[in-house]
Formats: C-alpha cells, sequence, structure tokens
C-alpha cells in the first residue's frame, strides 16, 4: 500500500476505529492490555501508555523535555504521556489528515494545545527540526513498507542519550513455508491491517542496529491481549463468510479479517506483541 492508499484508509476509517473500539475517552486506537489492576476497556487502552512512562523513566537519565510519537493516531497516547511529564513538549506525527484534526480539538479541549503539536507526514521520509529525549512507535513499524527508513527517522530525531519505544506485533518464526494453514493467517493478518513491515524480532533487531540503535531491554506483552472476548468469537464466525463474498475490499470489513486472523496468530504463538526499548549505539557516539 503506498503512502497515498494509507492516508485515505485512515482518513476514511479513523472515526470509525474509534467508534468500535473500547477505549472511549482514552482516545486510543492501538489494542487494549489487561494488565493488574486493569477493570475496563479504557483502562486497557491506557495500560500501554504507563508502560512506555515507565521505559522513558528507566532508560533516560531525566525527564524528557520533548517526545516525539511516530505514528500517533488521535493523540491518545501523548495526552498520557503530557500527564505523566508535565515539562515535556509533545509532538505528534500521523499519516492522516483527519487525525491530525482530531487531535489537535483533542489537545485544544484539554488545555494541552500549547504543548502538544501535531503534523500529518510520512515517517519514512520525516526531516522536523527537532530532536526529542523519547522517541515512541506504537503498532507503526509494521504498518511501514519501509522499516529501514523509518528507523532512521527515529535515529535522526532523538538526542544521542535518548530512547527508542517500539510497541508492535511480530512473528515468533518465519512463516511455514510447509503449512499452508500457518501461512494462510498470516497472509490474512498482513492484507486485512496492511500491515508490510510485519518481521522476526531478529529480521527487527537487524534493522535497528544497522539505523545505529543498541538493544536495552525487550517485554513479551502477547499475555496481556484478551483474544477470547465474546464479540472476538462472533468475529471468528464472520469472518470466512466475509472472505468468501469479497468483503475483504472493504476497509470495515478488510479489519474484522485482519483482526480475527491476528487473534488466530497470538493463540497460536505465530505472532507476539512486544515492547522494546533501544537507544543510540555507542559506537555512533564522539569520544
Amino acid at each position: 500500500m503506498s503512502g497515498d492508499e494509507l492516508q485515505r484508509y485512515y482518513d476514511r476509517n479513523t472515526d470509525l476505529f474509534l467508534r468500535i473500539g473500547s477505549s472511549g475517552s482514552g482516545h486510543a486506537i492501538h489494542r487494549g492490555l489487561w494488565g493488574p489492576g486493569v477493570r475496563t476497556g479504557r483502562e486497557a487502552a491506557g495500560y500501554v501508555n504507563t508502560l512506555i512512562a515507565k521505559e522513558v523513566r528507566s532508560f533516560l537519565s531525566r525527564q524528557p523535555g520533548a517526545v516525539l510519537d511516530l505514528g500517533c493516531g488521535v493523540g491518545g497516547t501523548l495526552f498520557s504521556l503530557a500527564q505523566t511529564f508535565p515539562d515535556a513538549r509533545l509532538h505528534g506525527v500521523t499519516i492522516s489528515a483527519r487525525q491530525v484534526s482530531i487531535a489537535r480539538e483533542l489537545a485544544r479541549q484539554q488545555g494541552l494545545g500549547e504543548r502538544c503539536d501535531f503534523v500529518r507526514d510520512d515517517f519514512e521520509d520525516l526531516h522536523l527540526d527537532l530532536r526529542a529525549d523519547a522517541v515512541i512507535a506504537v503498532e507503526s513499524f509494521i504498518h511501514s513498507s519501509r522499516p529501514d527508513r523509518l528507523l532512521a527517522t527515529c535515529r535522526e530525531h532523538l538526542v544521542e542519550d535518548g530512547v527508542l519505544v517500539v510497541v508492535d506485533d511480530f512473528l515468533t518464526h518465519p512463516a511455514p513455508t510447509d503449512d499452508p494453514m500457518r501461512c494462510k493467517t498470516i497472509d490474512t493478518f498482513r492484507a486485512g491491517w496492511r500491515v508490510p513491515g510485519l518481521c522476526t524480532l531478529t529480521d527487527f533487531d537487524a534493522v535497528a542496529r544497522r539505523a545505529g540503535f543498541e538493544p536495552l531491554e525487550q517485554q513479551d506483552l502477547s499475555g496481556l491481549i484478551r483474544t477470547g472476548r465474546p464479540r472476538d468469537w462472533l468475529v471468528s464466525m464472520v469472518s470466512p463468510v466475509a472472505q468468501a463474498l469479497g468483503l475483504m475490499r472493504r476497509p470495515f470489513w478488510a479489519n474484522v479479517v485482519g483482526g480475527n486472523a491476528l487473534n488466530a496468530a497470538l493463540r497460536s504463538g505465530q505472532v507476539q506483541y512486544r515492547m522494546l526499548a533501544l537507544r543510540p549505539s555507542t559506537r555512533d557516539r564522539p569520544r
């Protein structure tokens, strides 16, 4: 999918994603995590923001002065981090003009208009006059058709002692060529959710190192995703029918069918949902 096609996809469907999601006033498009003490959909949607803040605190020697979110959606994560880091300026980049419009209005409503800045741009070819203390990418990497360029963007916009936090899906192993059903599950996920960057952790690590990063920590969050809710079982019944009728051409049904394939891949262990913390490689720093 080209950048223009991806822009149209999110421009047309962001309002739908917000309506059918369970985050409510959390304004999250990403998946919810049912961590300890989480009781509601809104709390589940915000749990990843708590984990991201902990990573930034753990690996940054100071409070961040600037945070950059690549693939920021309508700003839900940045609004949460604005409360955690009250002195930080928050910058969000999304390819969708509709998402920028919603994010700016939400920032205004929350009194964050002076601290939060949102721009429409392609994070694979981004050149902002900005060096952030922390760069985050939540469910952005797999949507990238050029993962090397996305990580180069992260490196370009991060200070030398900053931290990059990536939260995303990764293949546990390369798709097995001798198992057509498992391959079909991954292919359906790729097509339905438009995720050309889906790869193994080993492949990600190789691309990240070439971009000038070294790993700090990784956490497997797969067990915090609920894949057996009543609506998930309903979707699992409807998805084969939608595919047979050729409804994957419609964004709503593509999202439904792709999400069902992802749930199946998570349950079978084909896909893991991980949080990775990285920093600029010390080999690249001046002595």
